[in-house]
């Protein structure tokens, strides 16, 4: 059945639908939680993030910034993962994805993590040099730091 072939009604329909796909996409502030008052500033300039967890899904990423972004494997020496957090671990290495945002993409990271409340943004080396940003849980350790 081609596209050609479809009721002119199921049809306004399904372009409807994607574009409301797309509006909410393109808006996703409007339902992101608010920058918290102690999240720290967001640099001038592009910067890149690390993700090792959430951030690793390119979907999860196109819906909080509201591009494609595109993403490269990097390691993250030191580290392990143990949830939604890092534990230090000096003869691991952290594997995940690098990609680079502008401020403005990185502030909707912050309100995507809810750094300041839930999490902070803390720059760290990762395994080939490159300066990261790198989202972690602030406060108590564990999962029961991500509970409201």
């Amino acid at each position: 059945m081609s596209v050609l072939s479809l009721k002119p009604s199921l049809l306004l329909a399904i372009v409807v639908f994607l574009a409301l796909i797309l509006l909410m996409v393109s808006r996703a502030p409007v339902y992101l939680p608010r920058l918290d008052l102690n999240a720290p500033p967001v640099p001038d300039e592009e910067s890149y993030v690390f993700g090792f967890a959430t951030l690793t899904n390119p979907v999860v990423r196109f819906v909080v910034v509201g591009r494609i972004v595109p993403s490269e494997p990097a390691q993250l020496r030191g580290w392990q993962r143990d949830r939604r957090d890092l534990r230090g671990a000096p003869a691991m290495v952290l594997d995940g994805v690098r990609f680079r945002v502008s401020p403005e993409e990185l502030a909707r990271l912050d309100r995507y993590e809810r750094t300041g409340r839930k999490y902070r943004r803390d720059l760290m080396l990762l395994e080939d040099g490159t300066p990261a940003w790198v989202y972690r849980l602030k406060g108590a350790e564990g999962i029961e730091a991500v509970q409201d």
